[in-house]
């Protein structure tokens, strides 16, 4: 190996470290837009597949201790479902259609700004009975964000179907 001759670098020039520095900065300003586009999605798809769990958890729950199962609103609670952020289940012992802080088996907050909606036929709170029917309750439970919406579609007896909707079904 021959010694470097007099007079040469090895170090970078001025041209090969701005295009470097420009390729690493169109890199990061594509790598943020995809991220700000992705996590959105994500929380939606990651919140709608759990609270169809929560609403499947609270069904057998009702059927297997064949007793009543709430699946509720944690922000305004069982005697009104509002656009909320929280879901709470659990079991109405004192019968007072509510469920008080000792009665609530489980609770999920909803990730980010996502929100959770829900339009039905009737009632202010899902009631699974001892069979696992929830009485004519059917209805869909809109979940969203900015960027995405799901739509979990429940029918009378708490069957459920989870479908991809556009954000503009969401309700406001």
């Amino acid at each position: 190996m021959h010694p470097p001759l007099p007079g040469t670098n090895k170090g970078f020039t001025l041209i090969e470290m701005l295009t470097a520095t420009s390729l690493l900065l169109v890199l990061l300003t594509l790598s943020h837009s995809v991220i700000t586009q992705l996590v959105p999605r994500y929380q939606v798809i990651s919140a709608a597949y759990t609270i169809n769990n929560l609403i499947l958890k609270a069904r057998a729950e009702a059927m297997s201790s064949h007793s009543q199962r709430m699946v509720c609103s944690g922000n305004s609670g069982c005697l009104k479902f509002d656009t909320s952020q929280r879901l709470i289940t659990g079991e109405d012992s004192n019968g007072n259609q509510d469920l008080e802080e000792q009665e609530i088996v489980e609770e999920y907050q909803l990730p980010g700004n996502t929100r959770l909606h829900w339009k039905r036929f009737r009632g202010d709170a899902l009631v699974f009975n001892r069979y696992g029917i929830s009485h004519f309750q059917n209805g869909s439970f809109y979940i969203c964000n900015d960027r995405a919406a799901k739509r979990l579609v429940m029918n009378w007896i708490g069957r459920t179907r989870l479908e991809t909707v556009p954000v503009s079904d969401c309700p406001e």
